[in-house]
């Protein structure tokens, strides 16, 4: 139960990721959903319009999450500095990215407060694509009757922002001793393996797609702090320098 006149600090580690979003009243009621629980870092990924008078308007007093949010070309580029990605999709998906439900989820990011995560919405029409997911740890889906499973962008969230804002408030804190790697390091450690994969003839152009997108899921879903990423890339340059003689 969260009690009365209890001042809530505002989540500092949570970014909420929008991609590509078409309408810019989305984007300015989805500052309001998060201003109202506590989440103030917002990060657009090629939005259509933005800066909008009609996004101002759908913030409703909380314009400053909009004008302290960050615009960027790729989402790529958006999750460089994350440690944890988590892809928000109400489509079911024929992938190995590990699913978590809503409360599997707050009891993992209760988990990781000292980590830098990364909420990623998709486009209102399509949502994540199959690359955009690609880049997740990963996917959660919420819950919704099957007479239409349609979210709004903003509601979706909404429910995330409420979630995470009782489970913060009320839920003890299980601190991670384990600095996980961040996205951009991570990143450079799989296009590292996947050379050496086709230096060694492993992968070909027929089996390029899914084999990529294999190992980008296996590295993805594995918690790898800064120094076991580093003791691989070095173990690896060693393979590729030995490859190269």
């Amino acid at each position: 139960m969260l009690l009365d006149n209890v001042y809530y600090i505002m989540s500092s580690n949570i970014n909420i990721i929008l991609v590509n979003t078409s309408h810019p009243g989305n984007i300015g009621s989805t500052a309001r959903a998060m201003k109202t629980m506590g989440l103030q870092d917002l990060i657009l990924v090629e939005p259509k319009i933005f800066p909008s008078d009609i996004a101002n308007a759908k913030a409703v007093g909380c314009v400053d999450v909009l004008d302290n949010a960050k615009v960027t070309m790729s989402l790529d580029h958006a999750l460089c500095d994350s440690n944890l990605v988590i892809g928000f999709s109400a489509r079911s998906r024929k992938s190995n990215i590990p699913s978590l439900s809503m409360e599997q989820l707050m009891f993992l990011l209760n988990k990781h407060k000292q980590d830098t995560v990364s909420i990623v919405f998709g486009n209102e029409q399509s949502g994540l694509s199959n690359d955009e997911l690609q880049l997740c740890n990963y996917l959660v889906s919420i819950p919704t009757h099957q007479s239409y499973a349609s979210l709004n962008l903003a509601s979706a969230v909404q429910i995330f922002s409420y979630e995470y804002f009782k489970a913060s408030n009320i839920t003890p804190t299980i601190t991670s001793t384990k600095k996980l790697s961040n996205h951009s390091t991570k990143l450079v450690l799989i296009k590292k393996f996947l050379s050496i994969m086709e230096d060694l003839k492993i992968i070909t152009e027929k089996n390029k797609n899914s084999l990529t997108q294999n190992i980008h899921i296996i590295f993805n879903k594995t918690d790898l702090s800064e120094n076991e990423v580093n003791l691989y890339l070095g173990i690896l340059s060693k393979i590729q320098k030995a490859l190269k003689k």
